[in-house]
């Protein structure tokens, strides 16, 4: 004869595999790098990607977090009772292990929080391990370029200004193009390749970066500077201020220096990369 369903072989067995599946995805979102790196070189362990991964570990908390109520309240609801009856009782007459665990757990936490040690260590290795990821030659031009739109990108320093002009550089390369609105990463997706792989058709050529004569340097605007260089001032505007620099267009170099407290070389080195791109 033929045994009958076992919800409670069923709902064990799903447990099981639900902690294995949060376990694993905890520990690769662990060592996982930055967003903005796996973003952007469509990073992948296991043939997942980093929002893959996160996905995993959320859907199987969920399973795992249904299963558990299952399991209490429908297969095990009176022996949790009588259990939970018997440990309430036990636990007032000797609070000590309650009171114990009820301080632990809220000394991870508050530890957690301000930084404290052992935690802050732990912490510490897991954002080595993911900076680790990060090279100079892949990092985005700006943080989140991916979420960019053709017409965002195109006011970056050394792309332009021109979105048709980008989107031809696109098509000319073979890739089939929508609107000027469509992000670095809708097209990445629609071709089967990363973020950066993109950018780099649109991207030009390596060059040497260009000097700024440092005479009269702090007497000229950043309008100016952008004039010379022949790009937006906007979008000179924009990275440094990506960089923590707040500037007008129209206020002198060596005013933006002062009020920003960046020395005046780091400043014109700064301002050299930018139009050198």
């Amino acid at each position: 004869m033929k045994n009958s369903f076992s919800w409670r072989v069923f709902i064990s067995f799903g447990l099981f595999i639900a902690f294995l599946m949060m376990l694993v995805s905890g520990v690769v979102l662990y060592i996982s790098p930055p967003g903005r790196v796996a973003n952007w070189t469509d990073w992948r362990m296991i043939g997942l990607t980093k929002t893959g991964w996160q996905n995993q570990h959320v859907i199987f908390g969920f399973a795992f977090i249904l299963l558990s109520l299952f399991h209490l309240f429908l297969i095990n609801w009176k022996a949790f009772l009588s259990y939970l009856k018997a440990k309430s009782t036990q636990g007032l007459k000797s609070p000590v292990e309650l009171l114990s665990i009820i301080m632990l757990s809220a000394f991870f936490g508050i530890g957690t929080s301000i930084g404290l040690q052992p935690f802050s260590a732990i912490v510490q290795f897991g954002n080595g391990i993911s900076n680790s990821w990060e090279r100079k030659n892949t990092k985005a031009p700006v943080p989140h370029a991916e979420l960019m739109t053709l017409t965002e990108l195109a006011q970056q320093p050394g792309l332009g200004g021109d979105p048709a002009a980008l989107k031809i550089k696109l098509e000319q390369a073979g890739l089939k193009m929508g609107s000027q609105q469509q992000t670095l990463a809708e097209i990445a997706v629609a071709h089967s390749m990363t973020a950066e792989q993109v950018y780099k058709i649109m991207a030009p050529a390596e060059q040497g970066t260009r000097k700024l004569q440092a005479d009269g340097f702090g007497k000229k605007t950043l309008q100016q500077i952008a004039d010379e260089a022949g790009v937006s001032s906007t979008s000179l505007q924009l990275a440094l201020r990506q960089k923590g620099i707040e500037a007008k267009t129209d206020t002198p170099l060596k005013a933006i220096a002062e009020q920003n407290n960046v020395p005046m070389n780091d400043l014109r080195q700064v301002l050299e990369v930018m139009i050198s791109r």
